[in-house]
């Protein structure tokens, strides 16, 4: 194909260009049509349709341009299967993900290219305008789009409508938002990927400190309105654990809950409602824990996409050259000092990241082979590749912003600048690369407890080496720069193809360790393999010592192949909480449902026990709950090999 798209940019006769244009759409048709590549199930989140068809031609073509006319220098690295270029299509035009201020909606009313609506005053008024945003903003950027804080400013209105007594409409309300950010409004048939922050009164400053919007006018501090928000969230908890009308659980908006000191373990102030968010876990998953007492700083951090959490605070320092030691002309240029900052709660929640370049380290861990020299020069190069893909993306998109050359009317109203979001370099395929490194193909089969030890020691000594580059680029360049832990959905199968095909016989011979290759290879997204069948204890102490290196973003998911007592999962979350520095972590209970008859149950059910119809399995694919028939065949692999926990 990509031999076919060379000779259409060279050929001299129109004719010739035509005939192989033709050529190379026909030959994706029949790829989508027939299923033939795996890359037409890349992304569990489009749906087949006919504007399926049309995304998947569309993005392969951009895919190409993108390779041959934009990114010709990093696009070698990207074929050749060193690093990952995520949203390649995309790349070009559209930065990756957003977290956006929900105050400033509020205040200013939804304005589109097509509409004008004024800042909302009633509760059904402001689902909707939370609803039309995230949509239109979805149109603007390839990733996630996030609002935080959505439990608090939604009790406002609450309480304006007098529906403080009247639960039923909440919840009417929140269902109302949760279905209409579930249909495929997206292009190619693909829901907004969306994602919410809930935080009740666990972090005191920002109750104190940020106010309502009602009508476009502030109104009282949100520590006020803490009882509504209760009602708002316990709405939010009825509607995913009853799930649409045949039991299907909701994809989105994922909600994140922040855990603090002030989290309400013994029911003293917020009713039932912390059972309630334990049962969710137990029987649909869907909550993600932020670790706010040992993990992270609960007013700084903004939560997005399937793990990528934003610093707020580093761009402020970024801004006001604080700590980064910026050389002077970069810190004569830059346009907010600390002293227009107004402190941290000036610090806006539009941020997000520029693009993610990700690195395949299974390869380095083959290629250096215990060559701590050659490992550290061969990262270097990549983190150097990922750097220019990132200086020259962000340099492109913000011409594009600037010149109105492409119309982004959402992020120009709303946004108005790049300046705030990160340049993120993630990381793939670690559990493999330490094995390659160490030579020892069956490492995560049978590790001991000296072999965990030893694992993270080298995490630690990479990691600490990946941070101290970035922190040189960001003095350098003036940028912000982070590091994820990506969730490689399609990054993962690709990457481990390319290199079985490339090193197929190291790999059969057993040199090379790939995962899955007996169905379909593919990568890990996690720093403890989730094939690797050892305690739960021992996983959670691993990933305690690394997550925290990972600064833009990182998951550990734990897998649960029956349904749990929601207290179990209270006490072990709070275990978690307070004795560990776990920064991100989920449950996900697999779940079995049936279209015809409807039964439902947590665990891995094939058939159907009541009609014996085939069931949809469900479970997170990487961050987001999908039916497994809607994975690409990597990450099929991947969940046959997942170890699953009681609780």
């Amino acid at each position: 194909m990509v031999e076919r798209e060379r000779v259409y940019v060279k050929a001299e006769s129109g004719v010739d260009r035509e005939r192989v244009f033709v050529s190379v759409v026909a030959d994706l048709v029949s790829k989508y049509i027939s299923e033939s590549s795996w890359e037409v199930k890349e992304n569990a989140n489009v749906n087949r349709s006919f504007t399926g068809l049309v995304h998947f031609v569309t993005l392969e073509s951009f895919k190409r341009y993108s390779l041959e006319y934009v990114y010709r220098f990093e696009g070698k690295y990207h074929r050749d299967g060193y690093i990952h270029i995520h949203d390649l299509p995309y790349s070009p035009f559209v930065p990756y993900c957003a977290g956006w201020s929900l105050e400033k909606l509020l205040r200013k009313g939804l304005v589109t290219p097509t509409v004008i609506a004024k800042p909302a005053r009633h509760l059904d008024s402001a689902v909707d305008h939370i609803v039309n945003f995230l949509t239109a903003a979805q149109h603007e950027w390839a990733g996630a789009q996030a609002f935080s804080n959505v439990d608090l400013y939604l009790a406002a209105f609450v309480r304006e409508d007098g529906l403080g007594g009247d639960y039923r409409k909440v919840k009417q309300q929140v269902q109302r938002l949760v279905y209409n950010l579930n249909f495929p409004t997206r292009v190619g048939s693909q829901m907004p990927f969306t994602n919410f922050t809930f935080i009740l009164d666990t972090v005191p400053k920002i109750l104190r400190e940020r106010r309502a919007v009602i009508g476009g006018v502030f109104r009282e501090p949100l520590e006020s309105y803490v009882d509504e928000a209760i009602n708002v969230v316990k709405g939010f908890i009825e509607v995913y654990l009853e799930g649409d009308a045949i039991g299907q659980p909701f994809t989105f908006p994922i909600p994140t809950l922040i855990v603090t000191r002030n989290f309400d373990w013994n029911e003293r102030r917020w009713g039932d409602l912390s059972y309630r968010i334990f049962e969710l876990a137990a029987k649909r998953g869907t909550f993600y824990f932020l670790n706010g007492v040992n993990g992270v700083d609960p007013t700084a951090v903004f939560s997005m996409c399937c793990r990528l959490t934003i610093d707020r605070i580093r761009v402020a320092k970024l801004k006001s050259g604080i700590s980064l030691k910026l050389k002077p002309e970069i810190k004569e240029h830059t346009c907010i000092t600390s002293d227009h900052l107004g402190g941290t709660w000036a610090i806006p929640d539009e941020t997000g990241s520029i693009g993610v370049v990700t690195i395949n380290l299974a390869r380095l861990g083959y290629l250096a082979r215990g060559d701590e020299s050659k490992l550290y020069t061969l990262l270097d190069e990549l983190l150097e590749v990922a750097r220019i893909h990132l200086k020259n993306k962000r340099e492109r998109l913000t011409k594009i912003l600037k010149s109105n050359s492409i119309n982004l009317p959402i992020t120009r109203f709303y946004l108005g600048t790049y300046d705030n979001h990160y340049n993120t370099i993630g990381l793939t395929a670690m559990p493999e690369f330490v094995a390659n490194f160490l030579q020892n193909p069956k490492l995560w089969f049978e590790p001991s407890k000296r072999d965990l030890l030893e694992v993270v020691g080298i995490y630690k000594k990479l990691l600490e080496h990946i941070h101290s580059r970035i922190g040189e680029f960001e003095c350098e360049d003036g940028m912000l720069y982070n590091v994820e832990e990506t969730p490689a959905e399609g990054a993962g199968t690709r990457l481990a193809l390319v290199d079985y095909t490339m090193f197929k016989r190291e790999v059969e011979n057993g040199e090379f360790f790939i995962p899955g290759v007996e169905d379909h290879p593919y990568y890990s997204n996690s720093i403890v393999p989730y094939y690797a069948n050892i305690p739960l204890h021992r996983r959670i102490e691993v990933e305690s010592e690394i997550q925290k290196y990972f600064t833009g973003g990182v998951m550990m998911h734990i897998f649960l192949g029956e349904e749990a007592d929601p207290e179990a999962l209270k006490k072990l979350t709070y275990n978690i909480i307070c004795n560990t520095r776990i920064i991100y972590f989920s449950y996900t209970p697999a779940q079995s449902i049936c279209r015809k008859c409807r039964w439902r149950a947590v665990g891995v059910y094939w058939e159907c026990p009541k009609c014996g119809s085939e069931t949809d399995v469900w479970s997170r694919i990487v961050g987001y709950y999908r039916p497994l028939k809607s994975w690409n065949p990597g990450r099929q692999s991947d969940f046959k090999h997942r170890i699953h926990y009681r609780v």
